[in-house]
């Protein structure tokens, strides 16, 4: 359901921002490290990469989605390596508290996506703020990676079939719109010791691939844009 509403509020959003980053910084929450050896937590990106059928459904590949998440997780670390910043990768699957930080976190992500992106409608006591938390719960991160920050992933690709492409050809030429694929998702910058998310971003990409090495390092450069370290 969550991909969905993601899929549903992409769409609805304007056209010029359909291949763009988009990051906020919560402006009370400067970055602040509690010892001298700057550690980021990184949670295992949420990923999961899809074929367009010819129909329109959406048909998860397995294969497709493990090397995604192995790509974004190296080249996330290799460019937190280069400022300097040690990386613990946290593979929170296999603890059941833990991965209730990260479905909190999506559900979180959704929201802040509905309210400061796309709806004209902005919470009475937030408006355009990024004031938004996970709570304490995420001090289980903390204890466990004793990393001051939890850097989390959440993202969905879609690439046509060669019968889409065909339709979309056929439609083409009968000026009629058939959406492809396309790439939407977030990332988010948590502060252990609060919960507090100090930075957010959106990527949202009719162009980017995350099935090869080269375009898979620059969509993490896209949905890194902005990141405050």
């Amino acid at each position: 359901m969550g991909r969905r509403i993601i899929a549903l509020l992409s769409l609805c959003a304007p056209l010029c921002a359909c291949d763009a980053a988009s990051p906020r910084l919560a402006e009370s929450a400067p970055i602040r490290w509690s010892q001298p050896g700057k550690t980021i937590v990184l949670v295992t990106p949420d990923i999961e990469l899809s074929e367009l059928t010819a129909g329109g459904a959406e048909a998860p590949r397995a294969d497709w989605t493990g090397s995604a998440i192995a790509l974004t997780a190296k080249n996330i670390a290799a460019r937190l390596a280069a400022r300097g910043i040690s990386v613990t990768e946290a593979d929170t699957a296999a603890n059941a508290r833990e991965s209730q930080v990260v479905k909190l976190n999506s559900a979180v992500g959704q929201a802040i996506l509905l309210h400061l992106y796309y709806s004209p409608i902005k919470l009475p006591q937030k408006g355009a703020a990024l004031d938004w938390t996970l709570g304490p719960g995420v001090a289980v991160l903390r204890d466990k990676y004793h990393g001051d920050y939890a850097l989390f992933v959440h993202l969905r690709d879609s690439y046509s079939s060669t019968g889409r492409q065909a339709l979309m050809g056929v439609a083409a030429l009968l000026l009629v719109p058939v959406p492809g694929g396309f790439q939407s998702g977030f990332a988010s910058l948590v502060d252990l010791r609060t919960g507090k998310i100090v930075w957010f971003n959106r990527l949202l990409s009719v162009n980017g691939d995350l099935r090869n090495a080269d375009d898979a390092r620059d969509t993490v450069g896209e949905l890194l844009k902005g990141l405050p370290l």
